[in-house]
């Protein structure tokens, strides 16, 4: 079995259609995004039976999102009922209004029409299983405006995610442009120190030793290597995770926590603007890519 790998938007329209010579048969689908799966569904009343069945369909193809869905009904019934004389109530109304002539002494003979304007003389009955044959009317209808949402919602993911990964490559080249500025701050904050030092001396002569332990204090809490190595590891997680295919939203989540993570802890520990400058840039991407994969399924 081929196995479907688009990356998918939760927005997008379907519209399906079937006709025979006297029975069209309409469905339309609205997806929007939503965490978790929710069809709403409008069918013609004799179609409540076949609610399940299409609420089932429609969960095969898809894991969440809320989706409005829309069937209409079009041609005559003739084919669902049969009209039958119920002739028991027929003999009732018939007696009584001979009942009623000979009391009141009325004229007239009863006619048809008079029988006809009775409640309940002639009943439409829903013919056996006569529902049933239109079933394979509804599915088809069902299944091409699937089919028809399927593609805009694919076109729409695709867009979406050559953003994300626009996105997410911006990030990698700035986290990258962030090692070799970390060794620079370790030197930077060591010629600091001496210099504060010696201010605050008057020129006094340095515990080389004890300064390299202070150096050293810098440096491990201006360390962000760790958090370097982790974040490029989760962008390269999330690249890949789009040659899986939908569905995809719930672990996207996930990956944009920890980027979201790391790159927080980056920027509490920077310690030069251009660090800073750095992390700002990389917290905006992330905010964009948080509202594109609010919409991917």
């Amino acid at each position: 079995m081929q196995v479907d790998r688009h990356v998918k938007s939760m927005t997008g329209f379907g519209r399906g259609r079937h006709a025979t010579s006297d029975l069209e048969i309409i469905t339309e689908i609205r997806a929007v995004n939503h965490r978790f799966l929710d069809i709403n569904l409008r069918v013609p009343r004799m179609y409540t039976a076949f609610e399940p069945t299409i609420r089932k369909k429609i969960s095969e193809v898809t894991h969440r999102g809320k989706f409005d869905v829309v069937i209409t009904r079009n041609g005559g019934k003739g084919g669902l009922v049969q009209v039958i004389l119920d002739e028991t109530l027929a003999a009732g109304y018939y007696n009584c209004l001979l009942d009623m002539k000979q009391k009141f002494g009325l004229g007239g003979e009863v006619t048809l029409p008079d029988m006809l304007s009775l409640r309940d003389v002639i009943v439409p009955v829903e013919k056996e299983d006569a529902l049933g044959q239109e079933w394979p009317a509804v599915e088809t209808s069902v299944r091409n405006a699937l089919d028809s949402l399927d593609k805009m919602r694919i076109a729409e993911g695709e867009t979406l995610w050559r953003d994300i990964q626009r996105r997410l490559i911006s990030i990698r080249e700035m986290a990258r442009s962030i090692t070799p500025l970390v060794g620079q701050v370790t030197v930077a904050a060591r010629e600091r120190l001496a210099k504060r030092i010696q201010e605050l001396t008057g020129g006094l002569q340095l515990d080389q030793d004890r300064l390299a332990q202070e150096v050293a204090l810098i440096a491990d809490r201006c360390d962000v290597t760790e958090e370097l190595i982790r974040l490029d590891s989760h962008v390269e997680q999330f690249l890949n995770s789009g040659k899986e295919g939908s569905p995809l939203g719930r672990k996207l989540d996930f990956l944009l926590q920890e980027l979201h993570r790391e790159v927080n802890t980056l920027g509490s520990k920077s310690a030069s603007t251009e660090i800073a400058s750095h992390v700002v840039n990389m917290k905006t991407e992330l905010e964009k890519i948080r509202e594109q994969t609010q919409n991917i399924e």
